[in-house]
């Protein structure tokens, strides 16, 4: 083949028409293919935007009203373990006298009559619980006999092997008799033998032992007499042997109660968070059964009432199909049910381990941890839906949903506090008294009244509303900023539609200019065959006249010739 440089000016203009066309045949490929594809965006986004319509808020708030009375904010509520201070006694709740169990409460009323005794009350009760026994005098004489000198253990000095010489409690056993921690984990035998541990004893002089008492070693030392002068310079002691002893001491009791801590808190926790567990799974399934079955048996009587023109029988056939069709739809979602229930059975074992964290530092009363529990539901929801997005929703629609939980189980949380005030209101009602003082047995087989299980419900419908109210206008606000935005969009797709329409309507008009320039050409090419076809037959005649016209004179000579 020729490179296009040797080409002759014809060759080049036939490959510049080639050039030309092939371009025209793309731009027009892709023209069309733009135009089809911001025809099917606009579908979408139209699509989009009337998708955007909310269902009605009166549907939705007849929808949740039942689930949200069955579910963790309504009835539900009453099945978990819901005390003041929660289901497990802490240090800080034991501290001011809020126990969960009978067992610490007979615990406390110890550490109480213990704290409220003085001078020789409280000589008697050391000596009846075993703090002062034999134990010391055995203990004393042995050191007598095995140690050739023995040495005050706070101030080193050598001993005496007689009356003068004690033996004290680094850390006193009033302070351990009557610390609200030892006697919510330990016995009393328990507190004894480690107010009488090695670590917890130390031979001191009688005066030292006298002085310092049931006081606290680092608060004993630097105590001062009326002179201005401290314990430790007036006893000429060791300090930091005393604290070093005083720590040794308190390591070796805090350890024992730690240890004892644990094992109380983890065997608690696991007994009290497995019950309400089981309790909230039954009734999670019960409850969706439940829901399921009367929503059917309303559908049912509707669907059979409408027959009532057909006879008795036709609406009992009716009744009788639609129930057994919502029979059926419960068995197959069995799974479904039973993994529902299971999982708030985990949220619930889950919520009382977190009202138990708070307690260790601030005291809930009944309602609060009613509270804590229903809205660590949602958090757990809300958390789970963050974690792990349903199959086709984005990360921001799922940050949305989340937020749409939490923000329904905040509500529905704090709608639970209106209980009270919602109970105080039924038992004020004239003439409803007795009913509503009526005792009941709860889930729990304790009494409660018929005025506490009617505020709870109703506490939950408020809640249930207020959260289907708030959770709506949410959705209402994300649609209208969805809508403004698709509006926008559609505006600017309407344009990228004028523009493609615009270049159709020029290619279109192109074509029709070539076509018209085409048969103008053809036609000027058709006129000048027609002009040369003429002018040669023009030369022709002429030619052909001549030749007549010379034949002709020769003829006339030839004629006068003869």
């Amino acid at each position: 083949m020729r490179d296009i440089a040797d080409a002759t000016t014809s060759d080049l203009d036939v490959i510049g028409d080639i050039e030309y066309l092939d371009s025209l045949s793309c731009l027009r490929v892709e023209v069309d293919h733009g135009f089809e594809n911001a025809l099917k965006e606009m579908d979408s986004l139209q699509s989009e935007l009337d998708g955007l319509h909310g269902e009605d808020l009166i549907v939705l708030c007849k929808e949740n009203l039942v689930s949200t009375v069955v579910g963790q904010f309504g009835l539900a509520s009453l099945l978990v373990d819901s005390r003041d201070g929660g289901a497990v006694t802490t240090t800080h709740n034991f501290d001011k006298g809020i126990t969960s169990t009978a067992d610490d409460r007979a615990r406390y009323e110890g550490l109480r009559d213990s704290r409220s005794l003085s001078g020789n009350e409280w000589s008697k009760h050391r000596r009846g619980a075993g703090y002062d026994n034999g134990f010391f005098n055995e203990r004393k004489k042995q050191a007598f006999q095995n140690q050739e000198v023995l040495r005050d253990g706070y101030t080193g000095r050598v001993l005496t092997k007689d009356g003068r010489t004690h033996l004290d409690h680094v850390v006193s056993a009033r302070e351990i008799d009557t610390d609200a921690r030892m006697n919510l984990h330990l016995s009393q035998k328990e507190r004894v033998d480690l107010a009488k541990s090695e670590e917890n004893l130390v031979f001191t002089a009688e005066s030292i032992n006298k002085s310092k008492s049931d006081h606290k070693m680092e608060d004993w030392l630097d105590k001062t007499n009326r002179h201005g002068e401290a314990n430790h310079e007036r006893y000429d002691i060791d300090k930091d042997k005393a604290l070093e002893h005083d720590r040794t001491a308190r390591k070796t009791i805090n350890r024992e109660v730690n240890v004892a801590a644990a094992k109380k808190y983890t065997t608690e926790l696991m007994a009290t968070g497995a019950k309400d567990a089981a309790n909230m799974a039954y009734y999670t399934a019960l409850g969706i059964v439940m829901k399921e079955l009367s929503e059917g048996a309303v559908l049912a009587v509707k669907k059979a009432f409408a027959q009532r023109q057909q006879g008795l029988g036709a609406m009992l056939s009716v009744f009788k199909k639609e129930l057994a069709a919502t029979v059926d739809r419960l068995k197959v979602r069995w799974r479904d049910i039973a993994a529902g229930s299971i999982e708030a059975g985990i949220t619930a074992f889950l919520s009382n381990i977190v009202v138990f964290l708070v307690n260790l530092f601030a005291t809930t009363l009944k309602k609060i941890v009613t509270m804590i529990r229903a809205g660590f539901v949602s958090l757990v929801q809300a958390l789970k839906i963050l974690a792990s997005p349903p199959q086709g929703m984005s990360k921001e629609e799922a940050r949305f949903e989340a937020l749409k939980v939490l923000t329904a189980g905040v509500i529905g949380a704090l709608s639970l506090g209106l209980s009270a005030m919602i109970e105080k209101a039924l038992q004020a009602i004239p003439g409803l008294q007795p009913v509503m003082m009526f005792t009941v047995y709860s889930a729990e087989g304790e009494l409660t009244t018929v005025s506490d299980v009617l505020a709870v419900t109703l506490s939950g419908v408020a809640g249930g509303l207020l959260a289907t109210i708030a959770v709506y206008l949410l959705d209402q606000l994300r649609n209208g900023a969805i809508a403004n935005k698709l509006e926008i969009q559609l505006v600017t797709q309407s344009g990228v539609l004028v523009e493609y329409s615009a270049a159709k309507s020029w290619i279109s008009l192109h074509d029709a200019y070539e076509n018209l320039r085409k048969d103008a050409y053809d036609l000027a090419n058709q006129a000048q065959h027609s002009s040369n076809a003429l002018e040669v037959s023009n030369r022709s005649v002429s030619e052909s006249r001549e030749r007549f016209a010379s034949t002709l004179e020769k003829l006339k000579q030839r004629r006068q010739k003869l």
